[in-house]
């Protein structure tokens, strides 16, 4: 429970920080039907290409923030590929792949250290997407 609680609490804080800029798109928060684990905050970011959104994880990176791309669609996957499957089938599996970075989100992380990967995703979007 504590755990959940801690990770729930940066998911939180990452959603009420980043939820001003049009050019985020926040993750799912709970329903009356289903409640996250918290394991993950995938963010997707508007009007960016995969080159930008690179950039962006080299800036993050750069600052000693560690993101990464969770979902990685199947069919850019070896297996898939060899199997015939084509990535440009799929146009909206690799739109949100272009444009999503998973967050760290972990209960260590304080509000300070949050509000730093937060104001450092600002800085990165706006230096690199004009």
């Amino acid at each position: 429970d504590f755990l959940l609680s801690e990770r729930k609490r940066v998911f939180d804080r990452y959603s009420q920080k980043l939820k001003f800029f049009e050019w985020a798109i926040l993750p799912a928060q709970d329903t009356e039907r289903q409640t996250s684990s918290y394991h993950i905050y995938a963010l997707r970011l508007k009007k960016i290409t995969e080159a930008q959104r690179d950039a962006v994880i080299q800036e993050l990176d750069g600052e000693g923030i560690s993101v990464n791309v969770h979902y990685i669609p199947m069919p850019m996957l070896t297996l898939f590929i060899n199997m015939g499957y084509k990535m440009s089938n799929y146009p909206v599996a690799y739109d949100t792949y272009i444009r999503e970075i998973s967050l760290p989100i972990f209960p260590q992380l304080t509000n300070d250290q949050v509000d730093f990967i937060v104001d450092s995703i600002i800085k990165a979007y706006s230096d690199i997407v004009k």
